[in-house]
């Protein structure tokens, strides 16, 4: 489901909308579940089955998700991308689809960028959450992976790297670069001249998926690769590959940027993952003590500075960025893929940190970081207070990086009734600008995005 909030004139409007997915029409109208959940990716053949004889029946022309899912659906839940005028709702192992810049916010469908997506491309890709839109080009640069081996190696698999037109909305490039192992990839980065790939030890294991298990491990001996590859590289361009030598994993990226012959990469790193429960406890002793530990707990992150040689084709320079930990950041996006001071993030709360395999934490605090000057600001929410995702907009005449506003969803918990509130912050001062009552209560969610009006078809 998506949620929105239009602001204007001093006003605010609140909607929210099913995404009208295949799968959720088709479990509409049947009144009963037709596919499994996230966490259920080992064979239930009452679901696999039919699934199955569907996608290569009713969906062969155009699937909605790669070759290698079946019974799960795509929920088109995991992430929302505003760009050239379009409004995608992504997911992880899944194609995006497009929403209608409307009240009603209207699914229009799987999404074929202009007719630049073939048959084949449905098939064999997806479209992550975290694309990047090139500040100086308009362009979309997004990742899929591919976590099922094809070909003679066993683990070797494949990640896609596309880029979209910021003004026909079009594809214009794509290129297939192999993998050692089927990792998931969730983020990426851009420079702006180049793509960086996280490729993190959490790994898919196919066969135990099919006895049943779980399907993911993180694999305690191995380590964090980065790879980049010019923006439009050629096949025998990249991507180069650069071991960390650190066990630990990074879901997202805060930026990235040239200086030099080299790459400066800022993500949140933990020193493990249990990827939302769907991780095997994995009891083998780390490939080392390793190098640079957060030393927070599992699915705990610090913000964390990698400087890599493009030359030499190593790690320079690994360093924690800020003592608090925390996740979900962003930056000014006039800024992305180039060098940039400030950036914001969501500090977790204490004593959510998780501890047990399906514990997910919480956040109660909004983190504001000088990377100049090493100060770092903090804005807490308040008793029974916590957040998500959050999202910067410049100012329409900024004279600064961080003239703006920082957008909070925030979960009131400590009254009778659940609420929601959007908060709005001074991005310079992390002042209280306004705060938006919400008449419902917003469940918690992934990500969001901000789109800039006016909106033809959203008059205020």
């Amino acid at each position: 489901m998506v949620h929105a909030v239009r602001l204007g004139g001093g006003r605010g409007s609140y909607t929210r909308k099913y995404v009208e997915t295949r799968a959720f029409k088709r479990e509409e109208k049947a009144n009963e579940a037709l596919y499994t959940g996230l966490r259920d990716i080992n064979p239930i053949w009452r679901y696999l089955l039919p699934r199955l004889v569907e996608k290569m029946t009713v969906d062969v022309m155009q699937p909605d998700s790669p070759f290698w899912v079946i019974q799960s659906k795509n929920t088109a839940s995991n992430g929302l991308t505003y760009h050239a005028g379009r409004l995608l709702a992504t997911y992880e192992s899944g194609s995006a689809y497009e929403l209608e810049l409307g009240p009603t916010l209207a699914t229009k469908g799987v999404c074929n960028f202009n007719g630049t997506f073939s048959t084949k491309d449905f098939w064999l890709d997806n479209m992550s959450a975290h694309g990047k839109i090139c500040p100086r080009t308009g362009e979309l640069i997004y990742i899929g992976y591919n976590l099922i081996a094809i070909g003679d190696k066993q683990n070797e698999t494949t990640v896609t790297v596309g880029i979209i037109d910021g003004e026909t909305g079009g594809r214009t490039y794509r290129r297939e670069v192999k993998v050692e192992r089927p990792s998931m990839q969730h983020d990426m980065a851009i420079t702006s001249t180049k793509t960086v790939l996280l490729d993190g030890p959490l790994v898919f294991d196919l066969p135990r998926v099919i006895d049943g298990g779980l399907p993911f491990s993180f694999e305690k001996e191995l380590t964090m690769r980065v790879g980049f590859m010019p923006r439009r590289a050629r096949d025998n361009e990249g991507p180069y590959w650069i071991d960390t030598k650190e066990t630990c994993f990074a879901y997202h990226v805060v930026n990235a940027y040239d200086e030099g012959s080299r790459i400066v990469l800022d993500v949140c790193k933990s020193d493990e993952t249990n990827a939302l429960g769907m991780c095997q406890q994995n009891d083998s002793p780390r490939s080392s003590p390793t190098s640079n530990p957060v030393n927070a707990g599992r699915d705990v992150a610090a913000l964390w500075r990698w400087e890599i040689d493009t030359e030499t084709k190593t790690l320079v320079s690994s360093r924690r960025m800020c003592d608090q930990t925390s996740d979900f950041p962003c930056i000014n996006r006039a800024y992305v893929g180039l060098k940039y001071r400030y950036a914001y993030s969501v500090a977790y709360k204490e004593g959510t940190e998780p501890k047990e395999r399906m514990d997910i934490p919480a956040f109660d605090a909004v983190l504001k970081h000088d990377f100049e000057t090493g100060e770092v600001v903090r804005y807490d929410l308040g008793d029974g207070k916590t957040c998500g995702d959050i999202i910067f907009v410049s100012s329409d005449s900024p004279e600064s990086e961080d003239d703006g506003y920082l957008l909070v969803l925030t979960h009131v918990l400590n009254e009778e009734e659940p609420r929601t509130e959007l908060l709005l912050l001074n991005a310079r001062t992390f002042a209280k600008q306004c705060v938006v009552h919400v008449p419902v209560r917003v469940p918690y969610g992934f990500h969001c995005e901000y789109v800039p009006g006016p909106l033809r078809n959203w008059p205020l």
